[in-house]
């Protein structure tokens, strides 16, 4: 769908929210929109268009990236065009973002706007980008190909003596040299002990023979994010790690396979979690199945006990399970995967059947 279809469908929505006009402030439903990337952008919705605002840093970029809405380029403060922009909308009702908005900058704009009642939304804007059209399925595909390409890269350089923080750097940068616009977020690379945090950062730890290494990142492309986690072993792994590894394994096949449209996703975590129940470490998969991704790294749906979520066709997300045991280690296994009417399809191709030994 091109940028128009976005803003129609978005102007669609306003009955639905009781509004006139909506106001997106949060950046990546501008750039959703709109096309813009940058630090400072915002559209106004109504039902004769899109208006998108910006200041004179970003005129050259706006003229060439903002496509289905008007431009508007304010001299000083945002305020000064606001006020004429949404007048123009004849709105006595304005939508606003509540998750973006500040509580100062709401009271800023409701003394501003004389006559017009803000309305606090939610998702609005994120709704629509749910589920994800052939275009942006691509641009995650490709996202996801580099991070696959840099795992390949990455596993060379896994040895005694390097650091969390090296790896994590390098594999920053070999993403971006694969092509990526940007990395999905900052690394996460975990050993030895470590690698039980599941948000861990990277430090200045060095490996060591033995260690569990947990490598959780991800490459953009024209925004698009991927996220994919592998865990290796560097040395002969023992009994105890091949054992886990092999109980998340299934446990990320049981998820996988329980993905289809109009599953109940906290039905898919509950797939996958069984397995890992079964296996005595319930306690220690702190955390939910996965998430949905696109232009965000965590977007709806979500896989979690007490997830109200339904699958439907298109969705991207992750199934990542984990076993994390102080001081033995954790093992995260995570995919993106494409929900489609014919099943479930995993858009990465990094080998996982086993636990690699370096």
């Amino acid at each position: 769908m091109d940028h128009e279809g976005r803003i129609a469908q978005a102007v669609s929505k306003l009955a639905d929210l009781d509004v006139e006009a909506l106001l997106v402030t949060d950046l990546t439903n501008v750039r959703y929109l709109t096309g813009f990337s940058g630090s400072n952008g915002q559209v106004v919705l109504s039902r004769s268009g899109a208006t998108f605002l910006s200041d004179p840093r970003y005129r050259a970029r706006a003229a060439s990236l903002v496509k289905g809405a008007e431009i508007v380029i304010y001299a000083s403060q945002l305020k000064d065009e606001l006020l004429s922009v949404v007048a123009a909308t004849r709105a006595t009702k304005l939508g606003v973002e509540a998750a973006s908005m500040t509580i100062a900058e709401r009271d800023e704009l409701d003394a501003m706007l004389e006559g017009v009642e803000l309305i606090s939304t939610k998702n609005a804007i994120e709704e629509l980008r749910r589920v994800k059209s052939a275009d942006e399925v691509e641009k995650i595909i490709d996202a996801v190909r580099l991070a696959d390409e840099a795992y390949e890269w990455i596993r060379d350089r896994l040895v005694p003596g390097v650091s969390e923080r090296q790896i994590a750097l390098d594999l920053e940068v070999r993403m971006r040299e694969l092509g990526a616009d940007d990395v999905s977020f900052e690394p996460i690379v975990g050993s030895g002990g470590l690698s039980a945090h599941i948000h861990h950062t990277a430090s200045q730890r060095e490996f060591e023979k033995g260690d569990l290494v947990l490598m959780d990142f991800g490459a953009r492309v024209d925004g698009y994010c991927s996220d994919i986690t592998r865990t290796v072993v560097i040395g002969p792994a023992t009994d105890e790690q091949k054992r886990i590894y092999d109980v998340v394994l299934a446990a990320q096949a049981a998820g996988i396979a329980a993905i289809t449209p109009g599953a109940d996703c906290k039905e898919v975590d509950a797939s996958a979690r069984k397995v890992i129940d079964d296996a005595g470490y319930g306690e220690t998969f702190a955390h939910g199945l996965g998430h949905g991704v696109g232009l965000d790294i965590h977007e709806a749906p979500r896989f979690a006990k007490i997830s109200e979520d339904i699958l439907l066709e298109g969705d991207v997300v992750t199934v990542e399970p984990g076993v994390y045991v102080s001081d033995f280690g954790g093992i995260r296994i995570e995919d993106d995967v494409l929900v489609t009417a014919d099943g479930p399809v995993v858009l990465n191709a990094a080998p996982k059947d086993r636990l690699i030994e370096l």
